[in-house]
């Protein structure tokens, strides 16, 4: 699975109060642009690394022109397998590292930040390259930084409180080029959330199940919501629907207006980074 290549920019205001968000995952880099007082996304962005992580985001930034004097505020989405949730209530940022050592292995390449989820009430503590951080610190002198988990999870919430049915169960799927996240909520509360690993279809396949037997969720009453880098015809999406009744791809998000291209391409793809702009 690798990122979608999608080149789609209206009109730029550069007068209007623009949000500018980028996504780093493993093998790519994407920016959208979204105008506030309009809320309208003009502009959405994507490549994928070829060579050298570091210098094609740095080149990639300078070529598009994405200086930080332009934009309103600027949020960062850095994609990372290596996440721990905790409650709000029990975190302590001086403790930060000492959390995220709990439940995994500290590199010595990477920082430890966290990221404070108000409608949850918990805290991601997350690693970023050391190279990584450096780079955004210099190519911008202001940004706010958010692992994956956040906007799924955020938004993942904020969906379920106002469907129809709140307290039914769901189980929320972003995929990325070779790991994937898995949120469970029942009631409107968060039940599961766990990373995972994955080289084919199966293996997302095989979690999943798992995941419904090990936390006794009804094929009949759980939903299976899937977004990020995974197709329509994915046989993970084909094989689940044999025994789950309801699975389905997120569409796109109608608190906000789009440039009439955005219809081009599936808006499951990229459904939770736009959603940052919330």
């Amino acid at each position: 699975v690798t990122m979608k290549s999608v080149r789609i920019k209206g009109d730029i205001d550069l007068l209007s109060k623009n949000s500018l968000s980028i996504l780093i995952s493993q093998d790519g880099l994407s920016y959208s642009i979204y105008d506030i007082d309009d809320k309208k996304v003009q502009a959405l962005v994507s490549m994928q690394f070829d060579v050298n992580k570091a210098d094609e985001i740095r080149k990639f930034i300078e070529d598009e022109g994405l200086k930080d004097a332009q934009f309103e505020n600027i949020n960062v989405v850095y994609a990372t397998r290596n996440v721990t949730i905790v409650p709000d209530a029990i975190f302590d940022e001086n403790s930060a590292e000492s959390i995220y050592a709990l439940n995994r292995k500290i590199s010595p390449d990477d920082e430890i930040r966290y990221s404070r989820l108000p409608k949850s009430q918990t805290v991601i503590v997350f690693a970023i390259e050391k190279e990584t951080s450096s780079l955004l610190d210099e190519l911008f002198t202001r940004y706010n930084l958010y692992p994956q988990s956040y906007p799924l999870i955020e938004t993942g919430l904020t969906k379920t409180k106002i469907s129809e049915k709140p307290n039914r169960q769901r189980m929320l799927v972003q995929v990325f080029e070779n790991f994937f996240e898995i949120l469970v909520i029942d009631k409107g509360q968060i039940v599961n959330y766990n990373t995972y690993n994955y080289k084919s279809a199966n293996d997302i396949l095989y979690f999943i199940v798992n995941c419904f037997e090990q936390l006794g969720l009804s094929p009949e009453e759980c939903e299976v919501a899937f977004s990020g880098f995974i197709e329509q015809d994915s046989l993970t999406v084909i094989h689940l629907k044999k025994f789950i009744r309801t699975v389905y791809f997120e569409s796109i998000n109608r608190d906000y207006k789009y440039f009439f291209r955005f219809q081009e391409f599936s808006p499951h793809y990229f459904y939770n980074f736009l959603n940052i702009n919330q």
